[in-house]
């Protein structure tokens, strides 16, 4: 199965499992001085990661929101859209977290 093959929600999940390991790691090794060099090229790959996130997540909402004429498919949709809320905010949490 090719990546344009699996649903956009799909292979958020996907990400989101593979980015929350690398911040936390982050937050262990780097914590407070994130001055060192090893701990700058980390922060710099986990801000592009959760930016590359934030722009997959948006992109699905964006198409919920192309499609939700229909009051069923809301109803379908209504646990989607929530998780793809709360992956949204969890993103930008994170990305607040790095930036400090």
């Amino acid at each position: 199965m090719t990546a344009q093959a699996l649903p956009l929600s799909y292979l958020i999940e996907l990400e989101r499992a593979k980015i929350e390991p690398a911040a936390k790691l982050f937050q262990q090794e780097c914590g407070d001085h994130t001055d060192s060099q090893a701990c700058k090229e980390q922060r710099d790959a986990l801000v592009k990661v959760l930016n590359g996130f934030v722009s997959m997540v948006r992109k699905e909402l964006a198409l919920l929101d192309a499609n939700a004429g229909d009051a069923d498919f809301q109803k379908q949709m209504a646990a989607r859209r929530t998780r793809m809320q709360q992956d949204l905010q969890w993103a930008q949490e994170q990305l607040k977290a790095v930036a400090q």
